[in-house]
């Protein structure tokens, strides 16, 4: 995967990066009020928060929008590709799980859903053990293990039959932000750390991530995980006390 550069500050670039920050300041604002927040906090807050996540989202997407062209290479990603969709999905913001399990709850196949994330939940565990416990310690048995679950070819269960995602518009923003400039046949684990794949993560500026973070941890005491199997496994725990 090719590192990032960060990218030349045009207009267009400059007025997303301040939607964003816009955005970002007044649930910031809004939270800052309230302190940190528990089920109750949530549950009462609930549509403010399901609002905030859609314009968080938004305002990604423009980003991209304004940030993509800088590259000289075409972007390859499009409907019916689906290998990305392969990983095992890290960096899920706290009210990103609640927005997207609060489109997942009312669905006829949500325990199908449910046993299939509990499933990759347990894969991925056991190959960070499994990368822990080896006679030669990983320096990073995480990294070992997305690398290893990617490699199994454990496909996202919001991946339809046709290669497209079931929940394209609430996808998270760490499904959004990666990108390849190469054929998909090159998207896959044996091309993934050769030159023939040229993939790349879009990050946002310093400043935006350090925002986000501070309006994550008003929600630390949910105790949600980062990755998204297993926050749809907790919220549907939570799902009693935060959705009525």
């Amino acid at each position: 995967m090719d590192s990032l550069e960060d990218y030349f500050p045009t207009k267009a670039v400059k007025r997303a990066e301040a939607r964003m920050a816009s955005v970002l300041r007044a649930e910031s604002d809004r939270l800052r009020n309230l302190g940190k927040l528990d089920v109750q906090k949530v549950r009462e807050s609930l549509p403010q928060i399901l609002q905030f996540t859609a314009d968080y989202h938004a305002a990604f997407m423009g980003y991209l929008d304004a940030v993509l062209p800088q590259h000289k290479n075409p972007i390859k990603c499009g409907p019916g590709c689906g290998n990305c969709c392969h990983h095992y999905p890290m960096s899920i913001e706290p009210f990103e799980h609640i927005a997207f399990y609060a489109t997942l709850r009312n669905r006829e196949d949500l325990f199908s859903i449910l046993e299939a994330c509990v499933l990759r939940q347990e894969k991925f565990s056991g190959f960070a053990e499994a990368a822990l416990s080896a006679e030669a310690p990983s320096e990073d048995p995480e990294e070992d293990a997305l690398h290893e679950f990617f490699a199994r070819g454990y496909t996202c269960p919001f991946l339809r039959d046709d290669g497209c995602c079931g929940v394209y518009d609430v996808r998270p923003v760490t499904c959004r932000m990666y990108f390849s400039q190469t054929d998909p046949c090159y998207c896959t684990p044996e091309f993934l750390q050769t030159e023939k794949n040229k993939s790349f993560i879009v990050y946002l500026p310093d400043y935006i991530e350090e925002a986000i973070a501070e309006i994550s941890e008003y929600y630390e005491d949910l105790d949600l995980p980062e990755a998204l199997y297993a926050g749809v496994v907790q919220m549907n725990a939570l799902d009693g006390e935060i959705f009525v």
